[in-house]
Order: C-alpha cells, then structure tokens, then sequence
C-alpha cells in the first residue's frame, strides 16, 4: 500500500513509500492554482508508467533508497513546473 505524506501546491514535491518489489501507483492533482493540468515524464525509472494522471512504477524487489520521479506540469499545452515524487523504497 502507498501513503502520500503531502498534498500538491504549485511547487510540488510529493513523498510516497513502496516496499521492494510492489507497484506504486499515484493519481497525480487534476487541478493547480484552478486551472485543469496535464503531465509528461522528464525523468522516471524502468517499468513505469504515466497514462493522463496515473503514475505507476513496478518497482525490484532489490531497489532500496529514496528516488526521484520528475513530471513536467502543463497547463493549456504550456509548462507551469515540475512535480517530484520522492519514492522512498524500503525492504
């Protein structure tokens, strides 16, 4: 099971744990400042995803440690910032 420790803001970085080899799975904010957003991957791991808002990310049962997921958050077509997840990956 996922927890979220935060909630979007216009600066997100958001926390989640996932043990070893379990899929995260994160519905990102539909809205930022009121205006509706989308998203696009700058920078995630292997065996992950990104469909409209959902992020997922089958993580190895070997990967341990905290990593950085980066999303690009566009709103109208146009890039309004980044989103971080913080993955804290435990055993």
């Amino acid at each position: 099971m996922v927890r979220s420790s935060e909630q979007a803001s216009r600066a997100d970085t958001l926390r989640y744990s996932v043990r070893a080899g379990e899929t995260l799975i994160v519905s990102l904010p539909a809205r930022a400042g009121g205006d509706e957003v989308t998203y696009e991957i700058d920078e995630a791991p292997a065996l992950s995803w990104l469909v409209d808002r959902s992020f997922m990310w089958r993580t190895l049962a070997r990967e341990r440690g905290t990593l950085p997921v980066r999303l690009r958050r566009l709103v109208s077509g146009r890039a309004d910032g980044e989103v971080v997840l913080l993955v804290e990956i435990t055993g």
